[in-house]
């Protein structure tokens, strides 16, 4: 088989900083697919896109990761509210700008395909790699505001991915360092995680199939290389008809397997996302095609897949990139207008500060110099606040901020067990308290403050928020999408 058709199977990743350029050009011509871009500046990013593509005798596709804006991965781009700050407002014209906003910068960028978003459900509080990603534990809020978000984003020239099916929420583990296990048949599956993935399927232009094991549906295999949850499941029961991609193939969930890429492929995957080795793997597909493990019509369904993904795209790939679209003023204004309708009360008490009066600020086991809230506390003194470092114990009210948010191979999301006590002892030293959520929600779990607000994200807009709420400025407009374990002070 034409080993260029082959290659079209394979969506090498791309890290800016660390990988080879050149390399990347010659993966060009040889004809892969597409590429997943990591990181660079907004400058290098829209560099190396039309370079490839340039390099590329097929429609080049150029993915990544933008669940939260382009500024979650690009210096110079604009970074967005999390999906689950989106989730506390309800919001669908939120959700659908924001995917406006992602779409007309990505463009700029000269990226076409967005991964997002995540449909995967906020269920476990100890899961370390979903969490604020999901916009909540609610399907249905999920289902109406993932489809919000792929409007805005196919409405400015953006493809959209649907992940992690059949559903990454309820797991313990991070498919980055090892392989999760989800201990549910099917009709616990349709009961929660399968609901939004059914509703969002035939609208999504791609799915991404995650590295879990459901040994009730198939004991053998993670659901990114089995057939029956991918050619199955996705394919004949929820009707999905359009592009499945499986999560990076580097990850260590199934790097150590054998022949991942070709197993993905045979079960029903059609781009097999950021190998270890690309060159390797279209050779894997070579000899599979050898010896008749993959057969011709099998590749060429799957490039027409690929070919109709390009062809969504024809109408804004003759335009020219949106101009002045990089963390322009309209975009910037987003965080500032989105931040009333996102926070939320985690608690039925609150907390109040009004000009004049002290509040100690304290984030747990860190010195005032290495404060990650240092805009919450500056729009405090700007509404006449005092903020001074927390002394426990002599009668002051604190204000204490947390920051724990998922990321990739860490292996854990909530406060170090060091860092709890910490907080714990800061709340029990403290005339009053409000512990202030810039992140996972669920750091609130098993404490006893005498409030709890939740912003879900930690951008300087929303914590300038948090502070207007604190101070009466404004009110918290949103709801908790999930449910946290914090204990109402007695």
């Amino acid at each position: 088989m034409n080993c260029k058709k082959l290659a079209r199977l394979v969506c090498p990743g791309f890290r800016f900083g660390s990988d080879d350029p050149g390399e990347a050009l010659r993966l060009a011509e040889l004809g892969v697919g597409a590429f997943c871009f990591y990181g660079g500046t907004a400058a290098e990013v829209r560099d190396l896109s039309l370079r490839l593509k340039a390099a590329s005798d097929t429609p080049l596709l150029i993915a990544s990761d933008y669940e939260n804006g382009a500024g979650q991965r690009v210096a110079g781009a604009t970074e967005l509210p999390s999906s689950m700050a989106l989730g506390a407002s309800g919001s669908e014209a939120l959700a659908r700008r924001k995917g406006e906003i992602t779409a007309l910068e990505a463009r700029a960028l000269g990226v076409d395909w967005v991964l997002a978003p995540v449909a995967d459900l906020a269920t476990r509080p100890e899961n370390p790699i979903v969490n604020v990603r999901a916009f909540g534990s609610d399907p249905v809020l999920a289902a109406r505001l993932g489809e919000a978000f792929m409007a805005g984003l196919n409405s400015q020239g953006a493809l959209s991915c649907l992940k992690h099916f059949p559903g990454h929420g309820d797991t313990a583990a991070d498919s980055h360092l090892e392989l999760p296990s989800v201990a549910k048949n099917l009709y616990a599956l349709e009961e929660l995680e399968l609901k939004t993935f059914r509703a969002l399927a035939r609208r999504a232009d791609a799915v991404m199939a995650g590295h879990l094991l459901l040994p009730e549906l198939d004991p053998a295999s993670p659901a990114s290389l089995s057939k029956e949850l991918l050619s199955g499941l996705l394919r004949r029961s929820l009707g999905f008809a359009g592009c499945i991609v499986t999560d990076a193939l580097e990850m260590k969930a199934v790097s150590a397997l054998g022949q991942a890429g070709v197993r993905a492929f045979r079960a029903g995957a059609d781009l097999l996302l950021v190998p270890e080795n690309p060159r390797a793997l279209v050779s894997e597909l070579a000899a599979a095609c050898n010896d008749g493990l993959i057969s011709q019509a099998a590749v060429e369904q799957a490039l027409a897949r690929q070919d109709r993904l390009v062809g969504r795209l024809s109408p804004f790939r003759q335009l020219p990139p949106p101009a002045g679209a990089l963390r322009c003023p309209e975009h910037l204004a987003f965080n500032a207008e989105a931040a009333p309708a996102c926070l939320a009360w985690a608690s039925a008490g609150r907390f109040a500060l009004k000009p004049g009066e002290t509040v100690g600020y304290f984030e747990p086991l860190t010195p005032p110099a290495g404060w990650q809230g240092a805009p919450f506390a500056e729009r405090l003194r700007e509404l006449g606040v005092r903020v001074e470092p927390y002394q426990p114990n002599c009668g002051m009210r604190l204000a204490a901020g947390c920051f724990s948010k998922p990321s990739a191979g860490s292996g854990s999301i909530n406060l170090g067990d060091a860092e709890r006590r910490a907080l714990q002892a800061a709340i029990a030293g403290a005339a009053q308290s409000v512990v202030l959520s810039f992140g996972s929600p669920f750091v609130l779990d098993g404490l006893a403050p005498s409030a709890g607000l939740c912003a879900f994200c930690s951008l300087e807009d929303f914590q300038r928020a948090a502070a207007g709420v604190l101070a009466g400025e404004i009110g918290a407009g949103g709801t908790m999408p999930v449910r946290t374990g914090i204990l109402e002070k007695k």
